[in-house]
């Protein structure tokens, strides 16, 4: 079991030690510096950083914990989520390992709690309760530890509301708390440090308890969960997959929805928005897992052939637990025949299309919008998207467009915006990066081999496709998927000549992932998933909404680098459906790129056929990483 990157705090150190730099008033800067020379920015949490670790550092050594080594804005494994601290002793009494993991707020008032969502103010956005948020955490580092799962009591979890009088804050304590989620206010002082002071040992030696940290952060970590293996968990075997921060708001708020939906009430239209590895479709398959045990009819829906079929196929390959029927297409909700649905979560939710109505299909004047279509059908609707995911000229996927399709309809929006990178090994630098190397955002492009990305991800240009294929062949362990993507350039026709593949670059030869290479070969759709597809070359249309190991994206001439900026090149293309209306062809051209980009767990290299686009590639990614 191995981890990309290393996993370390922005700062450790003995609590006296840290407490006497907060005071000195020195604390913040070394967070700080930290922070920009990890990650090349620096957060809002300076003013958090200037008053919460004090306000724990001080309790701890009123408590006698001054030798106790603390961890402090700790990286949750695989991920860019970060704990506050870790405080990390011996336990007094079994002698084992003792792994305090501690949610700092500086909240003095809370507005509301409805279904475990906390709200400081009548306009303020859905937050979890702090209960929830540590224990969440606790409940992520079991699943990414294996020796945190074998011995779950080495990890406690305590949220201390240091600024917050009980009698402000009484909303919260009707929570449920247990071993991995306890509340103290700062009128709860005492019990607090009692509480510290029986998980860790005082009577230790600094030396004693850094060992003990230096153990943890050792502690091997599970790889990434697959999207495949996530859905089983969660659809099969209905075990929920841990979900954190704002993620779990979002399953919350869902909750909460169902629970409150009648027809007398105005229904709630749910918005999850989030990037490429922010955990959309693991708060949708965790919420589709729950079906059964709410006792709902519920369907998850995509605009996705390859994914849809894909869940149909992996999770009920025999076709008899009834878990196919539960995945359905966005264009299946045209009409209700009487039918009561309970919930519907669009995954994918950017590719709804402007009307399901196709020639032939239906009368032509009927020409709602899917979006509506999803509205009208379930109690509780749920999108899931990524605006920049939108790669076809008719889909109108947006938290805009939802809202405005929503508010017509009568319905109040709640929208829930992700933060946190779970791919990658949690590099949240290198979705920024792809943003900035594509103009997505108006920002400048940034050199990757000087962007500060502690998670080991690999980033690589190939002279031509074949050394990429043989960059991902060095890398590529036993149990990894590695797939060669590429930009709809060249024509991809579902009668095969098995002897003249479409894709010629020089002397490499590939064909586009097949509908059928054989009739008892594997179909396209699968290409992200079978092995037997490996050697083929896939599209946007079969890799969004998966992730593999390795991905290498050969880019074609429809995006070109010339003059200091990208132009996109409409005649180069061989995707209809994104050239429908040329003046959209431009942001979906580089949208596709984004999602091809955006695969890889372990790494991505990438090629272009054009001279002066792979130059200028090869200066983006820089010569350390080539």
């Amino acid at each position: 079991m191995v981890i990309l990157g290393e996993i370390v705090p922005l700062v450790r150190g003995s609590a006296a030690g840290l407490l006497s730099q907060a005071r000195q008033g020195v604390l913040t800067s070394r967070l700080t510096k930290a922070q920009f020379d990890r990650f090349g920015y620096v957060s809002g949490e300076i003013q958090s950083w200037s008053e919460s670790p004090r306000a724990l550092l001080e309790a701890m050594v009123s408590a006698g914990l001054g030798e106790s080594e603390v961890l402090l804005e700790y990286t949750l494994p695989r991920s860019s989520l970060r704990i506050d601290a870790v405080v990390c002793g011996t336990n007094p009494v079994t002698g084992r390992p003792s792994y305090v993991f501690v949610e700092l707020k500086q909240w003095e008032n809370v507005h509301s709690v409805v279904g475990g969502l906390v709200r400081l103010s009548a306009k303020d956005k859905l937050r979890s309760h702090p209960v929830d948020q540590i224990q969440g955490y606790c409940r992520y580092v079991r699943h990414s530890i294996p020796l945190i799962a074998e011995e779950e009591k080495l990890v406690s979890g305590l949220a201390f509301l240091h600024n917050a009088k009980r009698s402000h804050v009484e909303l919260l304590l009707d929570r449920g708390q247990d071993h991995w989620g306890e509340l103290y206010t700062r009128e709860d002082l005492s019990d607090f440090e009692r509480r510290l002071a029986e998980l860790i040992d005082a009577r230790r030696s600094h030396e004693d308890n850094e060992g003990v940290a230096n153990r943890f952060l050792a502690f091997p970590v599970r790889p990434s969960a697959k999207f495949i293996e996530i859905a089983k968990e969660a659809v099969v075997n209905r075990r929920l997959f841990p979900l954190v921060d704002q993620q779990l708001t979002a399953y919350r708020r869902v909750e909460n929805a169902l629970v409150g939906a009648d027809e007398h009430v105005r229904k709630t239209v749910v918005v999850v928005v989030g990037g490429p590895g922010s955990g959309k479709s693991a708060i949708a398959l965790s919420l589709v897992g729950q079906f059964e045990a709410l006792d709902l009819r519920g369907y998850h829906s995509t605009g996705s052939q390859s994914f849809t079929e894909t869940l149909r196929r992996d999770l009920d390959p025999g076709n008899d637990n009834g878990v196919r029927a539960m995945f359905k297409y966005n264009n299946n909700f045209q009409t209700l025949n009487g039918r009561r649905i309970d919930i519907i979560v669009s995954d994918e939710a950017q590719r709804l299309r402007r009307s399901s109505t196709r020639s032939g299909s239906r009368g032509q004047n009927d020409d709602r919008p899917q979006i509506a279509e999803v509205i009208n059908a379930a109690r509780v609707p749920v999108f899931l998207l990524d605006e920049n995911q939108r790669v076809r000229a008719d889909e109108v996927g947006s938290v805009t467009e939802i809202r405005r399709v929503a508010e017509q309809l009568g319905c109040r929006v709640e929208v829930i915006n992700l933060r946190g990178q779970f791919r990658y090994g949690g590099c949240e630098a290198f979705d920024g990066w792809v943003d900035r190397l594509l103009g997505i955002v108006d920002e400048p492009p940034l050199v990757w081999s000087e962007v500060n990305s502690p998670s080991g991800f690999q980033v690589h240009v190939g002279e031509s496709p074949r050394d990429m294929e043989n960059w991902m062949r060095d890398r590529k362990g036993p149990d990894q998927r590695a797939r060669i993507t590429a930009g709809f350039c060249w024509p991809w026709e579902s009668r095969r000549d098995l002897e003249n593949p479409e894709i010629v670059i020089d002397d490499w030869k590939r064909w586009w992932n097949f509908r059928e290479r054989q009739p008892d070969g594997p179909k396209h759709v699968y290409w992200a998933t079978d092995d037997g597809l490996r050697q083929q070359v896939g599209c946007v249309y079969t890799a969004q909404g998966f992730e593999y190991d390795w991905a290498a994206v050969i880019f074609g001439k429809d995006l070109v680098w010339r003059d200091g900026r990208w132009v996109a090149q409409l005649r180069e293309s061989h995707d209809k459906k994104a050239k429908e209306i040329p003046a959209l062809f431009p942001e979906l051209v580089r949208n596709a790129y984004r999602v091809l980009l955006t695969r890889g767990l372990r790494g991505v290299t990438m090629f272009s056929v054009d001279q002066r686009t792979q130059e200028h590639l090869r200066a983006m990614v820089g010569p350390s990483a080539t």
